[in-house]
C-alpha cells in the first residue's frame, strides 16, 4: 500500500503501473499543497497514531516513494481509502471556508 502526490500531466503514476502497482483511489485537487496536507495526515495517521513503519525501503522501490508504505496486512486498501475521503473532505471545507 501506498500513498503518494503527482501533477497532473507526469508519467509517475504510469511509472508505478509498470512496475504493477494498481490505483486504488484518486483524489484531485487545485493546489498542491492541499494534497500534500492529506498526505502529511495519511502518513502522521500510520507512523504515529498506528505505529506502522515503511514497508518498503529504497532498494525495494528505486523509482522512490518507499517511506509511503504500509503493509497491506497491516493497513487494507478499504481503510486508507475511507480515511483518505474523510482528510480530503476536510481540507476542502477548510480551503472553501477560507476563500
Amino acid at each position: 500500500m501506498k500513498v503518494g502526490i503527482t501533477g497532473v500531466g507526469t508519467d509517475r503514476l504510469r511509472s508505478f503501473q509498470r512496475l504493477g502497482w494498481e490505483v486504488a483511489h484518486l483524489e484531485h485537487f487545485e493546489m498542491g499543497s492541499d494534497a500534500m496536507s492529506v498526505e502529511r495526515a495519511i502518513l502522521d495517521w500510520w507512523r504515529i497514531e498506528l505505529a506502522l513503519p515503511a514497508y518498503l525501503s529504497p532498494d525495494d522501490l528505486p523509482i522512490g516513494g518507499a517511506t509511503e508504505t504500509a503493509e497491506l496486512q497491516m493497513m487494507p486498501v478499504w481503510l486508507a481509502i475511507e480515511r483518505i475521503k474523510e482528510v480530503a473532505s476536510r481540507v476542502r471545507e477548510l480551503v472553501s471556508t477560507a476563500a
